[in-house]
């Protein structure tokens, strides 16, 4: 049996609720019943997550 497409219009409030509230992706998914990289799919999608921040400088190796 093939698994139903995932309804992210309907399960959008609902992450965006439960973020705002400060819960972290693996309770969120739990709680909705759908999967840990759906979630983090989703709030990547939705804006909701921090961009990585870029890497300015460069590591200096000294031997001696």
């Amino acid at each position: 049996m093939a698994r139903p497409a995932l309804d992210r219009t309907r399960l959008a409030p609902a992450v965006q609720g439960y973020h705002r509230r400060g819960f972290p992706a693996r309770l969120i998914a739990t709680r909705l019943g759908i999967s840990e990289r759906s979630t983090r799919g989703m709030l990547k999608d939705l804006g909701l997550t921090a961009p990585k921040p870029a890497v300015t400088h460069t590591l200096e190796m000294r031997h001696g």
